[in-house]
Order: C-alpha cells, then structure tokens, then sequence
C-alpha cells in the first residue's frame, strides 16, 4: 500500500481510497501500522448484499505508459 485517502465530512465518511482504488458502502475500517514496520494494516468491512464494493481505479498519470506501435 503506497497511498491511503480517508475523508469525513460533517461526521459521515466521503472517500476512502487504497492506491487509487475507491471502496464505497464501507461499514466498518481498522486501520494499524508499528513504527518500523515497512506496510500498515487495513481491514474493511462491509454489510453483505448493499450496494457496489469497489469503484473502478482512476489511474495515477505516472502509472500511465504510452505504448507506440
């Protein structure tokens, strides 16, 4: 995990991104991380049967390659 974006508004969660991916209808996130340990831990939970799980990835533009033909 490179990037982590977790963003509340007036008490209610708005965006909760992982590398450019976007989790919706999240219920639950625990979140730890040691110091000195080199990956954090994330854990996500969600209500079965409500809704999408996860939005497509908007791509970070250094990700992107142009391939020539």
């Amino acid at each position: 995990m490179k990037d982590l974006k977790i963003e509340y508004r007036d008490g209610k969660l708005v965006e909760l991104s992982i590398d450019g991916v976007s989790f919706k209808n999240v219920t639950a996130i625990t979140f730890s991380h040691e110091v000195g340990e080199t990956l954090p831990t994330v854990s996500l939970t969600f209500s079965p049967g409500i809704g999408e799980r996860l939005a497509p990835a908007r791509p970070y533009p250094e990700n992107l390659r142009i391939i020539e033909k």
